[in-house]
This record gives structure tokens, C-alpha cells and sequence, in this order.
């Protein structure tokens, strides 16, 4: 699920893949949130996983709170928030 106060909360069923997230139109999601850079987060799945990885962005991306920015790719389970500028992206 995605909550932003630029948008009604959507909820994103998603395949295993890759998708790029950020405010770009050519991005796989797109956020209407200026806060979130234009190539904001690399999100993919991998042996039965799924993993998020900042792509440089300028405000951070924060799981559970912890800024992940620079540490490459980090796994994120079920239950786990996301914060990509004021967009809050809950993964189920």
C-alpha cells in the first residue's frame, strides 16, 4: 500500500521483477510527491526476496526508520515501511 498526502492511498500488487520508484513518469510506480527524487528507489525480488536500494536520492529512503541511503541493497520483509520523501509505501 502507498500513502502520500499528494495522492489517495493506492494499493500495488506486484510481480517479481524490478521497479524503479520515484516522481519520473517513465518509473514503473510513480509518486506525485516532490519531496521523492525523479529515480528515487530500485526495488526488486531476487531468490524469494524482495529488496529496496536508494538510488542517490536527495531526502533518503527510510525503513522502519533507519536511513538506508549508500548501503546498497537491504531486504524488506512483510510489514515493513518505507518512507520515500512524505510517501509512506507499506509492504504486505
Amino acid at each position: 500500500m502507498i500513502k502520500s498526502v499528494f495522492s489517495p492511498p493506492t494499493t500495488l500488487k506486484l510481480k517479481e521483477g524490478e521497479y524503479i520508484i520515484g516522481r519520473d513518469p517513465a518509473c514503473q510506480v510513480v509518486l506525485p510527491d516532490p519531496y521523492v527524487s525523479r529515480k528515487h528507489v530500485r526495488l526488486f525480488y531476487r531468490d524469494g526476496k524482495w529488496y529496496v536500494e536508494d538510488l542517490g536520492s536527495r531526502n533518503g529512503t527510510y525503513i522502519n526508520g533507519e536511513d538506508i541511503r549508500g548501503r546498497g541493497a537491504v531486504e524488506v520483509k512483510p510489514g515493513v515501511e518505507m518512507i520515500l520523501g512524505l510517501s509512506v509505501i507499506v509492504v504486505k
